[in-house]
């Protein structure tokens, strides 16, 4: 029920060479644990570049995590751990997240897995939630015609077809993320399907950076209101249409 000395070792040589890549890079300090319960195995391990809360942190372009589902948590994983993701050092933050969770035993990765499901959705806001020189109504067509589908008309995520929810997550990474399904450093490996979905998505469909800054400023809409209340935000997320909201809102 340990991180074995050598998986220790892999991930800090992992994090020191993949930050070394990044611009400002920071090294975070990963500990070891026998933990087997979540929310210690999170403040130890997963904390430092997730943040305490889970809310991310954009000096190291990690995301914002908390409140992400339990499948999709567990499929990433997987992912880093069987090779669909990580394996290119040109990508550092995926790099990184390969090295942690090859360190990480089955169990304590169930049990973390169930914690960040558990920890409240951060509600994006200031420079997490902008979006310079974008258009949101622009984006809310190309979301309507592409995105919707998978992801669901408030961007809520659908797990028949492994699409994660992309409310709580930062604009800027999302933006990354679909840079990164552009350039194939993510979703190019043969056996990551819902990735090649994206790849394809991106490629045909996300014409251009004007395009990727718009489609995500219409996403940064579906956020419910930071200050409100959480059972407001939780109203705002589930109710109504957004559409007619954004339409409104533009007039």
């Amino acid at each position: 029920m340990k991180i074995k000395r050598h998986h220790l070792a892999f991930v800090l040589l992992s994090i020191s060479a993949a930050v070394m890549q990044a611009a400002d890079p920071v090294v975070p300090v990963v500990a070891p644990t026998k933990a087997t319960d979540g929310k210690t195995i999170f403040q130890t391990v997963c904390a430092q570049c997730h943040g305490n809360n889970g809310e991310g942190k954009v000096e190291l372009k990690s995301p914002s995590i908390a409140g992400m589902p339990s499948w999709y948590v567990d499929t990433q994983f997987t992912n880093f751990r069987e090779g669909r993701r990580g394996h290119d050092a040109a990508d550092p933050q995926s790099f990184m997240m390969a090295a942690i969770a090859k360190a990480l035993q089955p169990e304590q990765i169930n049990a973390v897995v169930e914690h960040v499901e558990k920890m409240p959705m951060v509600v994006p806001q200031g420079q997490n939630r902008e979006m310079a020189e974008a258009s949101a109504q622009a984006g809310m067509q190309l979301f309507q015609e592409r995105c919707m589908e998978c992801h669901r008309y408030n961007a809520s995520g659908e797990m028949a077809f492994g699409s994660p929810p992309l409310l709580g997550r930062q604009g800027w990474y999302l933006a990354d993320q679909l840079k990164k399904f552009k350039t194939g450093k993510r979703g190019a490996h043969k056996s990551d399907v819902n990735g090649a979905k994206m790849v394809q998505i991106s490629n045909f469909f996300i014409e251009d950076d004007q395009m990727l800054r718009d489609v995500v400023a219409y996403i940064m809409t579906l956020n419910p209101d930071p200050n409100a209340s959480k059972e407001t935000q939780e109203k705002q997320i589930l109710e109504g249409s957004p559409f007619e909201s954004a339409r409104t809102a533009q007039r």
